[in-house]
């Protein structure tokens, strides 16, 4: 099993995680700040078996773009980060 944890910028949460779900990705939302610019960001978390990380991460980059944003200068925000984790068990309760 896999741990995708996507950090996207809310912008794009609602329409990756409505192209995850309709994938047939189980996906948890979770709303989250980041700390440099403190602006919004969701975090999306997935149990995916090895296969369907490169789809995941498809979907993802079909669905986030880059943004650039004012903070004192011109700041270009990536479509998102990506974390993909080894999970040796995987339970649903």
């Amino acid at each position: 099993m896999k741990l995708v944890w996507a950090i996207v910028q809310s912008e794009d949460a609602s329409a990756a995680l409505k192209a995850l779900v309709s994938r047939g990705y189980r996906t948890t939302r979770i709303n989250t700040v980041g700390g440099w610019l403190k602006s919004g960001n969701v975090s999306l978390l997935l149990g995916v078996e090895p296969a369907q990380v490169d789809d995941v991460v498809a979907t993802l980059r079909e669905h986030c773009r880059a943004r650039k944003v004012d903070n004192g200068g011109q700041v270009t925000l990536g479509r998102a980060t990506v974390f993909v984790v080894n999970a040796p068990g995987f339970v649903q309760l």
